[in-house]
């Protein structure tokens, strides 16, 4: 078969514009479709943006809060740690402030106590019985009405002496330690930290309880010193006066006359279960009573030499060869001797009874003391008191001399209990022993 070329047909002119037309239409559609697109992709980041905004703006005010509620907390926080500073601050002053009121009212304790000491040691010494060791000063306490800061946030004056500096605007150059300081303490150039104001105050505070403590116990020293010397005094006292052989516990001490003082007995009585203190002063209060009863006995009793200095005996008391008649015979006294006209004293105070010649006594005084006892001076040869005369120990009665039955000047001394002669010596002898006892 054979094949045929056939031409192309030519197109029509309607063709042409057809074909143009769906061109241009495409081109529109096109054109459209991409405004399309991209109005959509506008659209489309717009709201993306509005939303990613709105969520940024929403992580802000979120992070805003959750930093406003931490600041919040930390200020709660903050207030918290000062108010807990502030109590804590009130109770360390309310702790101080206790302290403070302790120690005052154990100072007054300690001075009321200071005064019964002060008391006893003057008694002591105004009876011429040593006086115990000095007492050291008081200390000085803090007032209660004088309140102590016990740190930085209270406005409590410090106990501290001196007035609070303010604090310097520079620091101050730093100063060359001492060869202390450099061996155990701060290295040279570094300035020693201040103690807190609360570890000074408890410092204060421990120094003075300290010296209350040390005085308390000087005070308690004072009296066991009291105590030993008393009982020392009135060993001696008893001892001194068992010479004499009286029954000292029956003699009574006659109420003193001296001076213009007086007012009912008021005795110190402090309950033992106080403490030592008050054991100590009930326990040296009747031994005080004892050796003050003893001491006015004494100072009743004639036991000192009725002339000065020393002499001897030329005849002691009791039986003898009588010098006149050669015979045995009581001899109710001691002769001293001694030159003419010495003078004679008084052994004791007490009252003349007699002031006369006297048959073999001689120029004769009789003195008249307390619990029964008198004395009697004889061969006078001048007589210096009257009858019913109130006389002291060491008062002059008269002069040596030899009136009546003697051989010559010589005093002739007796001592008497409830009108019976006894041993003159027992009294010296009592005397000699009790000499130094009082200063």
């Amino acid at each position: 078969m054979h094949s045929h070329a056939f031409p192309a047909p030519a197109l029509p002119t309607a063709g042409l514009i057809v074909h143009k037309t769906y061109t241009v239409r495409r081109s529109t559609i096109l054109l459209g479709l991409g405004w399309l697109a991209l109005m959509t992709a506008c659209s489309g980041t717009a709201g993306w943006y509005i939303l990613s905004k709105d969520d940024l703006a929403a992580r802000m005010i979120a992070r805003e809060t959750s930093r406003q509620y931490a600041y919040e907390d930390r200020i709660a926080a903050l207030r918290a740690d000062i108010d807990r500073y502030a109590s804590k601050a009130l109770l360390d002053q309310d702790g101080v402030e206790s302290r403070v009121d302790e120690l005052a009212t154990r100072q007054a304790e300690l001075e009321s106590r200071q005064s019964l000491v002060s008391a006893l040691a003057d008694m002591l010494q105004s009876n011429g019985i040593a006086p115990a060791n000095k007492l050291p000063l008081r200390p000085r306490v803090a007032k209660p009405e004088e309140p102590i800061r016990a740190s930085g946030v209270t406005s409590f004056a410090p106990i501290l002496p001196g007035k609070p500096m303010p604090a310097p605007e520079r620091a101050p150059l730093p100063m060359r330690p001492s060869s202390a300081e450099a061996s155990g303490g701060w290295q040279s150039g570094e300035a020693p930290q201040p103690e807190p104001p609360a570890k000074r105050v408890e410092a204060t505070l421990a120094r003075l309880d300290d010296a209350i403590a040390r005085t308390s116990d000087a005070q308690l020293a004072a009296l066991k010193d009291m105590d030993d010397k008393l009982a020392a005094t009135q060993t001696q006292l008893k001892s001194a006066l068992a010479e004499t052989g009286l029954n000292i516990d029956r003699l009574a001490a006659p109420a003193s006359v001296d001076g213009g003082t007086g007012g009912p007995f008021v005795p110190v009585r402090l309950d033992t279960s106080a403490g030592p203190f008050g054991a100590a002063i009930n326990d040296i209060q009747p031994r005080l009573a004892t050796l003050l009863r003893l001491k006015g006995v004494v100072s009743q009793m004639p036991l000192a030499r009725p002339m000065g200095g020393e002499h001897d005996f030329t005849s002691n008391f009791g039986y003898r060869t009588d010098p006149f008649t050669r015979g045995l015979a009581m001899h109710t006294g001691v002769d001293f001797r001694a030159e003419p006209g010495s003078p004679i004293l008084a052994t004791a105070p007490g009252k003349v009874v007699v002031a006369e010649y006297n048959g073999g006594y001689g120029n004769m005084v009789e003195v008249e003391h307390a619990n029964g006892l008198s004395t009697r001076y004889a061969h006078m040869s001048a007589i210096s008191v009257s009858v019913g005369q109130t006389v002291k120990a060491g008062s002059v009665l008269g002069k040596v001399g030899s009136t009546g039955r003697s051989t010559g000047p010589h005093l002739h001394y007796e001592t008497r209990v409830n009108e019976e002669p006894v041993d003159p010596t027992r009294f010296l002898r009592a005397g000699a022993k009790l000499a130094g006892i009082f200063g």
